[in-house]
C-alpha cells in the first residue's frame, strides 16, 4: 500500500470562496430581466489587438453570454452601451435590471444618469465581495478554464487568448440550457 503525501499549501491554493447566496433571490422569466456583468483580466500578455480585459455580459434567463474586449478598464461603459443596442435591438425589450460589483467601472454619476433615463436599475456587490456576484464570477473563470486548457492542449501562443475566448463563448450559447431544450 502506498501512501501519498497530501500538501496542505496545494490544497489550501486551489480553494475557492463560494458565493453567499447558494439559491437565487430573484425568479427570472423573461429575457433581459436581469443582466450579470464583471470585468476580468489584467491578462497576460496582451492580445494580438491590444486586450488586456474582458467584460463579460450574461442574461439570467437565457444564459446567453456576450464578451468584449478592452485595453482599458475606462471602456466598460462604452462596450455596456454597444451591448445594449445589440440585444435591446434583437430582442426587442429592455433591459431592466444589472447586477455587477461595487467597483468603478460601473458606478459614476454619468452611469447612474443613463441608467435613471434608460429605466435600468443597478444592483452592486458590497465592496471587495465578489462571491455576491459569484454567478458571472464563476462563468469568468470557466471561460479563463477553457483558454488555458486550449492554450496548453494545442500549444497556442498565449497572445492568442482572445480567439480563444471567441471559441470558449460561441460553444457556451450553443448548448442546451434548462431555458431552451434544444
Amino acid at each position: 500500500m502506498t501512501l501519498h503525501h497530501v500538501c496542505g499549501k496545494c490544497i489550501e491554493g486551489k480553494h475557492q470562496r463560494t458565493s453567499f447566496l447558494k439559491h437565487r433571490v430573484a425568479k427570472v422569466s423573461k429575457l433581459l430581466e436581469i443582466m450579470h456583468t464583471d470585468v476580468c483580466g489584467f491578462m497576460k500578455p496582451t492580445s494580438c489587438g491590444g486586450a488586456w480585459y474582458i467584460v463579460t455580459f450574461i442574461d439570467d434567463f437565457s444564459k446567453t453570454t456576450h464578451v468584449y474586449f478592452l485595453q482599458a478598464k475606462g471602456e466598460v461603459f462604452d462596450k455596456f452601451i454597444a451591448y445594449k443596442v445589440l440585444v435591446e435591438n434583437k430582442t426587442s425589450t429592455k433591459i431592466k435590471n444589472l447586477w455587477s460589483n461595487n467597483r468603478g467601472e460601473f458606478v459614476s454619476k454619468k452611469i447612474d444618469g443613463f441608467f435613471g433615463e434608460c429605466g435600468i436599475q443597478r444592483q452592486t456587490s458590497a465592496l471587495h465581495t465578489p462571491q455576491q456576484n459569484g454567478y458571472v464570477e464563476h462563468v469568468n473563470r470557466t471561460i479563463i478554464e477553457c483558454v488555458r486548457s486550449m492554450i496548453f492542449v494545442q500549444g497556442f501562443d498565449l497572445e492568442f487568448w482572445v480567439e480563444m475566448v471567441n471559441m470558449t463563448i460561441y460553444i457556451k450559447n450553443r448548448c442546451p440550457t434548462k431555458v431552451f431544450d434544444s
